[in-house]
């Protein structure tokens, strides 16, 4: 029987992580007229909470425990909308740690260096470069990549041509340009670990994250919006939606917690449920961002109204890694678990 419900440890860790978040990186941030945050006084922070060890073994600093744990962190930076250099970092660390090298993966967990995501836009898997797509880079990160064949990483000097770009999510810094292929820093194949089933059960929690906050803002505002004298909630095309979103979001993290125990225990499905989690949970997280805006009316389609950032950002964690169709196709090519 496969336990799906947290026990008191893991509560307390999810717990920790939404109060800190709560504080230290409210959505309001992100409004027009926002005080700005000391970004770097908070990673410090996570670094002092170690976030970007808790799956990786003490000798580099790391907590020591699992694939759950991390999954619990990255669903509340989901609901938060942090930076997705946050989780870049953790699988970095992961990519130093199964390479060998402890020294990277060491300042990794220490916060001495951080990560960033590159979503390749070139098809051809054998091909020496392409272009790509880097999110909150610093000019000096290592950037994270992985495919069907492993993850890996490479160094700043082998993204050329590199310029800031326009993003569809505003809250996240965008450059675009040319990425070198054929020498990784460091590259870790599926057979040595599986990093990129990892991946994307931790970007199907964020997307979760996502779905579970788009889902309270559309709630919450049915219950003080009035219409005829009564809470827009209270009208039953609104309250369906909003069961819905419910839904959604529950069934998403379910798939998500399915596939974070069978990947732990090696199940021989575990890679179909890696892609039903990212696939199920993405699709939560962009339907409840469109759901939160249409709630809102008129005004969700306002700069001052919090829930387009939600689909804005599912649209995001799409692309990294595979998008729907991809994951729909990788589920459908995987025999299935029931017989």
């Amino acid at each position: 029987m496969w336990e799906l419900l947290l026990n008191e440890d893991e509560a307390m860790i999810a717990d920790s992580v939404r109060e800190y978040l709560s504080r230290e990186l409210p959505i309001d941030r992100l409004q027009p007229k926002a005080a700005p945050r000391d970004l770097n006084q908070v990673r410090a922070g996570m670094v002092d909470l170690g976030w970007f060890g808790v799956g990786l073994p003490e000798e580099v600093g790391g907590s020591g425990l699992g694939l759950v744990e991390e999954m619990l962190v990255q669903r509340e930076c989901g609901r938060f909308l942090v930076s997705p250099s946050v989780l870049a970092t953790v699988l970095g660390a992961h990519v130093a740690f199964q390479a060998g090298d402890k020294a990277l993966a060491g300042d990794l967990v220490a916060g001495k260096t951080s990560v960033a995501f590159a979503i390749l836009t070139g098809t051809d898997s054998k091909a020496t470069s392409s272009a790509a797509y880097v999110f909150d880079w610093n000019g000096s990160d290592p950037l994270l990549v992985w495919n069907d064949e492993g993850m890996g990483l490479f160094d700043a000097a082998g993204f050329t041509n590199a310029k800031p770009d326009d993003c569809l999510d505003e809250s996240v810094m965008m450059h675009s340009g040319q990425l070198a292929l054929s020498r990784p820093r460091h590259w870790v194949t599926v057979k040595q670990a599986p990093l990129a089933l990892r991946a994307k059960i931790l970007l199907a929690a964020a997307s979760v994250g996502l779905a579970e906050h788009a889902c309270d803002l559309g709630v919450d505002y049915a219950k003080v919006r009035e219409q005829f004298g009564k809470p827009i909630g209270t009208f039953q095309a609104v309250k369906h939606r909003c069961a819905d979103m419910v839904v959604r979001a529950r069934l998403g993290w379910y798939q998500t917690s399915m596939a974070c125990l069978k990947l732990q225990a090696a199940g021989n499905d575990a890679t179909l449920q890696a892609a039903a989690a990212k696939l199920i949970a993405t699709n939560a997280a962009y339907e409840n961002g469109r759901a939160a805006i249409q709630i809102h009316g008129g005004m969700g389609f306002q700069s001052e109204c919090a829930a387009h950032w939600f689909m804005k950002r599912a649209h995001l964690y799409d692309q990294a890694g595979g998008d729907m169709q991809a994951q729909a196709r990788c589920v459908a090519a995987e025999p299935s678990p029931l017989w």
